[in-house]
Formats: structure tokens, sequence, C-alpha cells
């Protein structure tokens, strides 16, 4: 039998092919942790389990600059900043959640200096500062592409921060009145969610974005002491406002191919501060108003929500307003002098609109669109009177604080396409009590005398 050598020349170009073929399949076998572009200064990035990676931002994503995901199962999460910048999953089912700062909290106000024998008068608390501002999650330029896995987005806007509590008035001395409680700080506005752009992918993607929840207002100060022998009793502040809630979505959100859930949410409302009690005086001092409660925000304003050719389920809420401040009790009469007034309750915040932009229904069969206006906050209870003792005129309780209206559903334009569509108002808050009437102190049977 004759035998055929392969040449040297022939070897040669069989041993470069199988190389060549070798080299393409590792480029073809994509490993964990795959090349992706240079994160953002302040992200971090480690591999998680699922074969993916976890990258942590905690200055938010600057302009310009892109945070990449890997073709597996990635977690990013974006605090401390917002995203002015890019952020693209790729393939697997990602998990984004982004988040916007919240506001510093107010100092409180100094307590009134007491009054003196050259001053009689106690003076007046100083007021509580303001809660700052919560931070936007995504701004305009803000960019959300999510890959063709099952995502899930959620974006926060930032938290409003409380204010500071009210300085006390002080005493008075000798007839001297007593000095005024100093007003609560008003609870910080919160953050709007989304200005940006958000993409979904042709995967079953949940996306959730919520404005930040307003600031609690804070308490007024109380009223000081008057002086043993005249003057009145310092009056109690007035409670801080509460803090607006933000809106939910100001810019585009585009559903995708799969089966998407879009859920905005306008931010909930802080709460007001309860007024300041009244001080005890000839007669007591009046107690503080409750500060009003925030109102609810919007869920999409002046923004679009665009549902995708799968069954998709669109829901709007506005905001829920916040809940009112009580009113401060009465100063306490002295030594047969009248009992102060009560204070008036609080007034419910409003509860946000859902929408007055664009939702645009989904166009799968069985999609479905809600769009509904956030809940009104209640007011609050009036305070009650001031006591007298033995003698005197009893001090007449607050009024009651009124109910936060609900908010409009839909002010804009909600088209169904191949869904069906419900909208509604918001239900109102309740109404707030009045103030009970004060009691005469120091009688057989009865409370005793209290200043």
């Amino acid at each position: 039998m004759k035998l055929h050598h392969r040449s040297p020349r022939r070897a040669s170009l069989a041993l470069r092919a199988l190389v060549a073929c070798g080299t393409a399949a590792a480029f073809v076998l994509v490993a964990p942790g795959a090349a992706h572009a240079a994160d953002p200064l302040g992200c971090t990035r480690t591999a998680n389990s699922s074969g993916g990676d976890n990258v942590v931002c905690t200055a938010g994503v600057p302009g310009g600059q892109t945070v990449s995901g890997t073709p597996f199962n990635d977690n990013v999460t974006v605090t401390g900043g917002t995203v002015l910048g890019t952020i693209s999953t790729n393939g697997g089912n990602d998990t984004v959640t982004i988040t916007g700062t919240t506001g510093t909290v107010g100092g409180p106000g100094g307590n009134g200096a007491p009054g003196s024998p050259t001053h009689p008068a106690g003076f007046a608390g100083a007021a509580g500062a303001a809660g700052g501002v919560g931070g936007i999650a995504v701004s305009t330029s803000g960019i959300i592409n999510l890959g063709n896995g099952a995502d899930h987005l959620t974006i926060l806007g930032g938290a409003g921060g409380s204010g500071g509590t009210g300085g006390n008035g002080g005493a008075g001395a000798l007839g001297g009145a007593g000095g005024a409680g100093g007003v609560g700080g008003a609870g910080g506005a919160a953050g709007i969610g989304s200005l940006g752009t958000i993409n979904n992918g042709n995967g079953n993607d949940v996306v959730a974005v919520t404005g930040g929840a307003g600031g609690a207002g804070a308490n007024g100060g109380g009223g000081g002491l008057s002086g043993p022998a005249a003057g009145a009793g310092g009056v109690g502040a007035v409670g801080g406002a509460g803090g607006v809630g933000a809106i939910a979505n100001s810019g585009v959100i585009t559903a995708g191919g799969g089966t998407s859930s879009v859920t905005l949410t306008g931010g909930a409302a802080g709460a007001g501060g309860n007024g300041g009690a009244g001080g005890c005086g000839h007669p007591g001092g009046a107690g503080g108003a409750g500060g009003v409660g925030g109102a609810g925000g919007i869920g999409n304003s002046g923004g679009a929500v665009n549902g995708g050719v799968g069954k998709d389920t669109i829901k709007v809420t506005g905001g829920a307003g916040g809940n009112a401040g009580v009113a401060g009790k009465a100063g306490n009469g002295m030594a047969g002098a009248a009992g102060g007034a009560g204070g008036t309750g609080g007034t419910g915040g409003a509860g946000g609109v859902g929408n007055n932009a664009l939702v645009n229904g989904g166009q799968g069969a069985g999609s479905t669109t809600t769009v509904t206006g956030g809940k009104g906050g209640n007011g609050a209870n009036g305070g009650n009177g001031g006591n007298v003792c033995l003698t005197g005129t009893v001090g007449s309780g607050g009024t009651g604080g009124t109910l936060g209206a609900g908010g409009v559903g839909n002010s804009g334009t909600v088209t169904p396409g191949g869904s069906t569509s419900t909208i509604a108002n918001g239900a109102n808050g309740a109404n707030g009590a009045n103030g009970v009437s004060g009691v005469i102190g120091g009688l057989p049977g009865g409370p005793p005398c209290s200043c």
C-alpha cells in the first residue's frame, strides 16, 4: 500500500486553521464579568453568584458616563446623587434601584429667655428651621435602557427633610407676660422620581417610579408661663407645614415587546406639626394652630407613558395628602383668671392628581390601564380650652381642621390602546373634631388647680 505523506507546508496551514478556530471559540464563550466600559467615579463592581455583577454607585451617575451591565444577572444600585448619565443593562434578569438623596433635617429653634425685673416679659422662642429638599433620582439627561431579560427597575425620589422644632417662650417675671412659642419648621419638599428616559427591553419588565415623600412639619413651641402677679400666658406657636410630595414621572417611559408592568406613584406628603401649648397666665395663652398637611405628588406630570405591543399593566396614582397637625391646648388661667382658647386644628393636605400629561395603554390583548387620584389628608382635632382655678371663665375648645380633598384622577390624556382603562378620583380625608372646653379646677370632686 502506498502511503501519502502530508507536506510540511500543508501541515503548517492545517495548524494555523486549528488555532484560528480555537481563538474564535474563545471569543464566542463570554465569561462572567465580561469586558465593559470603565465605571464612573464612585461606582464599584464585584462579581455575584448569578454570574453577573453587583454595581454600587454612591455618588449618582455623572453626565456623559455610562454604567453597563453584563449578559448575566446584574444588580445596579445608585444612591448619593442624581443619574445624569446612562445605565444600560444587557441580557439576563437585572435589578436596578435608584434612590434620590434625602433632605437635611431643620435645626430646632432656641428657647426664649425668661423675663427679669428690668424686662418682666418673657422672650419669644425662635422658629425652627425648615427641612431640606430631597434630591431628584433621574434627571432630564438620564437614560435607563433595560435589556431583553426580565428586568426590575425601581426609582424613588429623595425624601424631604423634617423641620426643626420651635423653641419655647420664656417665662415672665413679676407681672410680665410669658413669651410666645417659636413656629415649627416646615417639612422639606421631596425630590422628583424621574425626569429622564426609560426604555424597556423585550422581556417581562417591572418598572416602579415613586416621587419622594415630603418631610414632616415640626411642632410649634409652647408659650411661656406669665409672671405670678399678672400678665398673659404666652401664645403657643403654629406647627410647621408638611412638605409637598414629589412628582413620580416627568420623563418618557416606553414599554418594550414583552409583558410590562409600569407603576407610577406620586410622593406622599408630610404631616403637619402639632401646635404648641399656651402658657398659664392672667389669662392663659391661646393654643397654637396645627400645621397644615402637605399636598400629595402627581403621578405623571409633563411626561409620557407609552405601552408596548405586549400585555401591559399600567398604574398611575397621585400621592396621598399629608395629615394635619393637632392644635395646641390652651394655657390655664391663674388665680381666677380666664383660661385660654384652644388652637384650631390644621387642614389636611390635598391628594395628588393621578395624571395631567399623557398615558398610552398597552397594545396587547388583556392590557389594563388604571389612573387614580391620591387620597386627601385628614384634618386634625382642635385644641382643648384652658382650665380655671375656682372662679373665672373657662377657655373654649378650638375648631377642628378641615379635610383635604382627594386628588383628581386625570386632567390630561389617557388612551387605552388595546387595553381597558379605569379612571377614578381619590377619596377625601376626614374632618378633625372640635376641642373640648376647659373646666373649673379646685372644686370638691373636680380636678385640681394646675399651672
